[in-house]
């Protein structure tokens, strides 16, 4: 969003799609969460400028969602390639803003998009962007799903077609999960011989330089035995020279 005498709003899906934008005059806090809310539930609130200014932040903080503001702010020009096809300049700025909030998360939204979860992607989505890691939004999804689907059984007398969709689902959440668990440890396994595989570098590494300093000193041993045998013949040279 972008606050001013002009208040521009601009909404995503959480496919990056452009939903919903506006611009009006003096709007005030309770109108844009009025305008926000006929639109659903946001996942990030974002601005253009950094720092926040305090009503973008006070409206993220209204719906208890995360609020995005860019390292620095986005220069005009980068706002003009980003909502080249917008007129409205406080629209467009708007509309960057979200763009780069969307950029931020762009390739786990896109893996959500393209998994072959069962589970609801859209709240997969939403969870993750309100700080949820996927693995964990999973996981809190299914064992929703699994009492949903264990509490309409109590109360329903399910028909046969019902009963084996269900059973399907349920199927498909319990693999889901003994999936992840076997993902967890690999994961697991793979860090396992990640660290051997460091130690025993490490290991490799000591004796290369152990002998690497055995090979040095073995050098400067000969290297003094033969000045020394240098000496001892100079000595026997000069103790003849003295005699004749």
């Amino acid at each position: 969003m972008d606050p001013g005498v002009y208040t521009a709003y601009a909404a995503l899906d959480l496919n990056g799609e452009l939903v919903e934008a506006g611009c009006e005059k003096e709007l005030s806090h309770e109108d844009l969460v009025r305008i926000i809310s006929s639109l659903g539930k946001p996942s990030v609130i974002a601005t253009d400028v950094s720092p926040a200014p305090d009503f973008v932040s006070r409206i993220a903080s209204r719906f208890h969602v995360k609020l995005f503001v860019p390292s620095r702010s986005i220069l005009v020009e980068e706002k003009k390639k980003l909502g080249k096809d917008i007129q409205n300049p406080h629209i467009r700025d708007a509309y960057a803003a979200a763009v780069k909030a969307y950029n931020n998360y762009d390739n786990t939204l896109r893996k959500i998009e393209h998994s072959d979860s069962v589970l609801d992607k859209d709240l997969l989505k939403h969870m993750f962007l309100q700080g949820h890691k996927v693995a964990d939004a999973e996981f809190i999804l299914t064992k929703k799903e699994e009492k949903k689907l264990v509490k309409q059984e109590l109360t329903e007398a399910p028909s046969p077609q019902k009963q084996k969709r269900d059973g399907k689902v349920l199927s498909l959440l319990k693999e889901n999960e003994n999936l992840k668990k076997a993902l967890d440890s690999e994961r697991e396994k793979g860090k396992l011989l990640e660290e051997k595989l460091a130690k025993s570098t490490s290991t490799q590494t000591t004796k290369v330089s152990r002998d690497r300093e055995v090979q040095r000193l073995q050098g400067q041993v000969a290297r003094l035995q033969t000045y020394i045998s240098r000496l001892k013949r100079r000595k026997t040279k000069k103790n003849k020279t003295k005699k004749e």
